[in-house]
């Protein structure tokens, strides 16, 4: 593997690949909706469809037809802390699918008449969202959760911001943001990495350099417990959710005790959630995952129960967690976790993926590296230590069917 840094700032990353006849390209960058401001809400978001609209170099729609007609896969995705486009592809493609990419992600066009044309169809998204109750539940949640930052807003912005989108607006998040220092180039499968190196160093040699951005500072308060209810003619079950704000990526966040902590109570039929209210009826559905953001996070236990057992799950949920933890069940915890980010690493694109999210973020390879070393020699002392703060302030919310018991 070869990991190197560009004159102009650029980090690329190749993962060579024998086993495997494609390859997938990923352009990652350090921004999304975490750098946006009262004014242009949803606008990361809105840049990447923008993106599609037509470049320097190929009309609207051009590229996915040369993708898809080499046999490829051309798409992207916007979060808080990162944008990326990737195109996986046969192998011999390679050099087509950087040149491709570079057009897109760098030299979009970002027409006026393109912006008045995204608009109706990211407004579309957004009414979407607003009509689902399960969404608008989730999106209390985040604002619940976050006081300050801005994880507590929509990726897909507001019908007021994106409706006043200017062309001249989408041009200068492209200009602050878009640029070799927020850059990571990964391509994984079946490459030359030397060859490969020597192209990219001329390819993108051409593209602007600013220093990396830095995540905006916020200061975040403390949770504030609370038990919120909604109410939604269109469910027929009732929702939970029981929150806990932890630290950031970008702060002193224990990512081994939480991934174990996910495994333990959610991973398959084995997990104490599956065994201890799934199987014995109290829910339909039960997990405990963790969202972990560069400038805070969360970790959430969500359910789906009958309205009438709302209650009964809640009293499950803190029954569990105050119980001691089975060291057994903690040991296949950790296995289950191990073998999920080893099976993480079979396609190209889902270790491209995680490789371009760990430069991206942390400017090197070490995270998942030393993920896997943590988790390995986590011990049940040091797993039980390290969920002591579900013992610490909760959020509560409740989706209830209008009409629906409490």
């Amino acid at each position: 593997m070869i990991v190197e840094r560009l004159e102009n700032g650029i980090n690329v990353v190749l993962k060579d690949r024998k086993d495997v006849s494609s390859v997938s390209v990923q352009f990652w960058l350090k921004t999304g909706a975490l750098w946006e401001n009262e004014k242009n809400r949803g606008i990361a978001h809105f840049l990447e469809h923008m993106v599609f609209n037509g470049t320097k170099n190929y009309p609207a729609g051009t590229i996915e037809k040369i993708v898809e007609n080499n046999g490829g896969e051309i798409n992207a995705a916007t979060s808080y802390d990162y944008t990326y486009y990737y195109v996986t592809i046969p192998e011999k493609h390679v050099f087509t699918a950087v040149k491709l990419l570079k057009d897109i992600v760098f030299y979009p066009l970002l027409l006026p008449e393109m912006v008045e044309k995204e608009k109706p169809i990211v407004l579309e998204e957004i009414a979407r969202s607003e009509n689902d109750p399960r969404q608008v539940f989730w999106r209390n949640f985040y604002q619940k959760i976050f006081q300050e930052v801005n994880y507590r807003y929509p990726i897909l912005g507001f019908r007021n911001t994106v409706s006043s989108f200017t062309a001249e607006n989408v041009r200068e998040f492209h200009r602050d943001h878009y640029h070799g220092g927020n850059l990571t180039v990964v391509i994984s499968g079946n490459i030359n990495e030397k060859e490969l190196l020597h192209f990219l160093k001329e390819e993108l040699s051409p593209l602007p350099s600013k220093n990396p951005d830095i995540p905006p500072s916020v200061d975040e308060p403390e949770l504030i417990p609370r038990n919120e209810i909604m109410k939604h003619p269109a469910v027929a079950n009732t929702h939970v959710l029981i929150g806990w704000k932890i630290p950031g990526l970008s702060q002193n966040v224990n990512t081994a005790v939480l991934s174990v902590l996910e495994s333990y109570l959610s991973y398959g039929r084995s997990s104490v959630l599956y065994q201890e209210v799934i199987e014995k009826g109290t829910a339909y559905a039960a997990m405990g995952l963790k969202d972990l953001f560069l400038s805070s996070g969360l970790f959430y236990i969500y359910g789906i129960t009958e309205p009438s057992k709302a209650g009964l799950f809640k009293e499950k949920i803190f029954e569990i967690i105050r119980s001691s933890v089975d060291e057994t069940a903690f040991e296949l915890a950790k296995k289950k976790v191990l073998k999920t980010e080893i099976f993480k690493k079979e396609s190209v694109e889902s270790e491209a993926e995680e490789l371009g999210y760990s430069v991206t973020l942390f400017g090197n390879l070490d995270y998942y590296q030393k993920l896997i070393e943590s988790i390995k020699k986590l011990t049940l002392e040091e797993f039980v230590k390290g969920t002591e703060f579900l013992k610490n302030k909760h959020l509560q919310m409740l989706l209830l069917p209008e009409g629906g018991n409490k």
